[in-house]
């Protein structure tokens, strides 16, 4: 497995933030090491900063983390025809496609930084940190560590799980653990998390960060997802709904605020990119930008009613002489400093209402009235249910989480999770490509690491 330096992550990640500037401007680049980087608050701080640019590169979700399962899920496509994003839209991956590598990289990056900031805040004496900072430092590490193995065990199931740092001469053979362990830590990881406050000091403290609550709607997404193995929905059901009567977030009455607007009152947990770190997907996915790489799928209009609000806002056509659909969230692109909401309030209405529906057995009054919200809110009329089956309301749940989070790298996993995936979506219908070839490259370097079948 390719390796990622504990010195070099975490220094790079560190140069173009603010709040690491004075950190660094008395020291070059090439003497940071974790030697000196975690010798007080301010340091640590600079690594737990540094910690979440790793989230904003276009290699995560400042692009791959989020246009990868869109063309998986045949949303968008690429200008050119690119044939290493056909090959998600056909379900045919080959094993050494370079955006597979790219994923699979960018989340062990990011865990990597998680880890050394887990040890070595942990290592960080009294007199360097105080107990509620240290603490506060090591559950936002835990937060982002369980993010990025949630996405892996979704994109490849059985993942190494690596909980230590490691350096870039560590020669690594570490086998694939089974995707219930990965599940099991990011559990651990996110019960821990939970325990952050709910908020900071102040907004500039608190935008970008993970709190609390958001850990808990993650949990409870995490939940959702381990429910199709576990058959146990109960605290995805109730971890949403604490999240939802906790009167720390509301839907905004126009959806497009959420994308105009920076840190709105539906996000829960939102990435702040600017203009040292750049939103690549926003860069390259508008028809004015100076490089257009995706454009929208013409048949994602016809998943919206004609009365849906949502609708002309995320797909849209420029002009009527341009004959492309293009992807409408990320419009804030020069510069390209568009925010992603990656858990927002909507999000955490349709969990809770397709677990609390699978809890009760039936559509219960609560599950309907939190998948009727997010309709209320695009303008749409939601009929009782009357006799509506669990199966065709969790049908129903998920389509409406389709246009809701339509462009945000969610359907496609939440289509493989209910198995819609198979009839709904995929070319080349097979279980066996829910999940993505495990990269030639780690296998080469990694002999230990065996293939997902299929590939």
């Amino acid at each position: 497995m390719k390796t990622i330096s504990k010195y070099i992550l975490i220094a790079v990640a560190c140069m173009s933030l603010s709040s690491c500037k004075k950190f660094l401007e008395n020291e070059p680049i090439a003497q940071v090491t974790p030697d000196n980087l975690f010798t007080n608050e301010q340091g640590a701080q600079s690594a737990v900063m540094g910690m979440y640019r790793t989230l904003l590169s276009s290699s995560s979700y400042g692009q791959t983390s989020v246009i990868v399962p869109e063309f998986s899920a045949g949303h968008v496509n690429h200008v050119a025809s690119f044939p290493e994003y056909i090959e998600f839209t056909g379900n045919t991956i080959r094993i050494d496609n370079p955006w597979i590598q790219t994923t699979w990289s960018a989340a062990y990056a990011a865990i990597n930084a998680a880890n050394n900031i887990i040890l070595r805040v942990e290592e960080m004496p009294a007199a360097a940190i105080g107990a509620e900072r240290k603490n506060q430092f090591i559950r936002e590490a835990k937060f982002v560590r369980a993010l990025n193995y949630f996405q892996l065990a979704r994109a490849f199931g059985d993942v190494p799980l690596i909980t230590a740092p490691t350096g870039e001469t560590d020669e690594l053979k570490v086998p694939r653990s089974p995707k219930a362990d990965v599940y099991n830590q990011v559990i651990t990881d996110l019960k821990e998390a939970s325990e952050l406050p709910n908020a900071y000091s102040n907004n500039a403290e608190s935008k970008g960060r993970a709190t609390g609550f958001a850990a808990k709607a993650l949990l409870a997404k995490v939940f959702l997802y381990h429910g199709s193995v576990t058959k146990d929905y109960s605290e995805a059901a109730r971890l949403a709904k604490e999240v939802i009567t906790s009167g720390g977030f509301s839907l905004p009455a126009d959806y497009e605020t959420i994308w105009k607007t920076e840190n709105t009152s539906e996000s829960i947990f939102e990435l702040q990119f600017d203009e040292q770190a750049t939103n690549n997907l926003a860069a390259v996915s508008n028809p004015n930008a100076s490089v257009l790489f995706y454009a929208a799928g013409k048949s994602i209009v016809d998943l919206y009613d004609s009365g849906d609000k949502r609708r002309d806002f995320t797909v849209y056509k420029n002009t009527e002489a341009d004959p492309r659909y293009y992807i409408g969230k990320y419009r804030i692109f020069s510069p390209a400093t568009q925010n992603f909401p990656v858990i927002r309030l909507a999000e955490v209405y349709l969990i809770h209402a397709e677990a609390q529906a699978r809890v009760d057995g039936n559509v219960s009054a609560d599950a309907y009235n939190s998948y009727k919200t997010v309709r209320d809110r695009a303008g749409l009329e939601t009929p009782a249910v009357g006799s509506t089956t669990l199966d065709a309301f969790v049908k129903a749940v998920q389509l409406e989480k389709r246009r809701e989070l339509m462009f945000e790298g969610e359907t496609w996993f939440d289509y493989c999770r209910t198995g819609l995936a198979l009839t709904e979506i995929m070319k080349k219908p097979d279980p066996n490509y829910y999940l993505y070839p495990v990269p030639d490259a780690e296998r080469r370097n990694n002999p230990a690491l065996t293939q997902n079948p299929g590939y």
